[in-house]
């Protein structure tokens, strides 16, 4: 699943970092791992609005994230547990 990646406090001031593949749609409060940057997930949509060919679904996600034990599993841009 192809998926827009933005980051930032909130969608209106995000900026984009791009699109990346993963197995399933991250969902809030996960950490992803994007270039060796782990980054939470804070929010996650569907954009139905967008009429081209490419990612329909968006997330938005905290980059002043740090790796912890105790925030859970963290996928990488294939989705797969790391």
């Amino acid at each position: 699943m192809l998926i827009d990646v933005f980051a930032g406090r909130d969608r209106r001031s995000a900026t984009p970092r791009g699109s990346f593949h993963f197995a399933r749609s991250p969902r809030p409060g996960e950490q992803i791992e994007i270039d060796g940057v782990f980054l939470v997930v804070t929010r996650a949509w569907h954009r139905p609005d967008v009429h081209y060919p490419g990612p329909k679904f968006a997330i938005l996600v905290d980059d002043r994230a740090s790796r912890t034990e105790e925030s859970g599993p963290v996928h990488d841009a294939v989705g797969t547990p790391a």
